[in-house]
């Protein structure tokens, strides 16, 4: 049964309102399939806006000028790789403090500390849980309040 708070909370208003506080992600990743699934998983999340790029240099320069509240980072890119992307990502004022979340398939442990000692706000390993990924972008998201 829909109560009057379901109802209120489904009405167009509302719906723009949460559209209008919308806060956005960018996914950098150079694999369609994956792009794809990353897309279907936010597509639930009204509160976010997906936005994505196929390799590092085209990460950051949307970085920089849509300044998302968080990135998910592959590390093997065409051009640029992950490590190099970051380490621009933070050199930048503008983009310094964004949490970038590094998704990789280089899943050796020396891989994850490699990762987390350059300044990942988390290093997930694919294939990745889908609950661990949500709860991390919550985490990253929560960070940037």
């Amino acid at each position: 049964m829909t109560s009057p708070t379901d109802l209120a909370a489904n009405s167009p208003s509302a719906l723009a309102d949460t559209a209008m506080h919308q806060r956005t992600l960018l996914y950098v990743e150079d694999n369609p399939a994956n792009i794809a699934l990353v897309r279907v998983l936010l597509a639930r999340r009204i509160d976010l806006k997906l936005l994505t790029a196929v390799d590092g240099d085209l990460g950051i320069l949307v970085a920089r000028s849509y300044l998302p509240a968080v990135i998910l980072m592959d590390i093997n890119l065409p051009g640029i790789n992950g490590f190099e992307a970051l380490q621009i990502l933070q050199s930048d004022p503008a983009t310094a403090l964004i949490p970038v979340i590094a998704l990789s398939s280089n899943a050796f442990p020396n891989d994850i500390e490699t990762g987390m000692k350059a300044g990942f706000f988390r290093y997930l390993t694919k294939p990745y849980a889908i609950g661990d990924l949500m709860d991390t972008i919550d985490l990253a998201l929560s960070s940037t309040n």
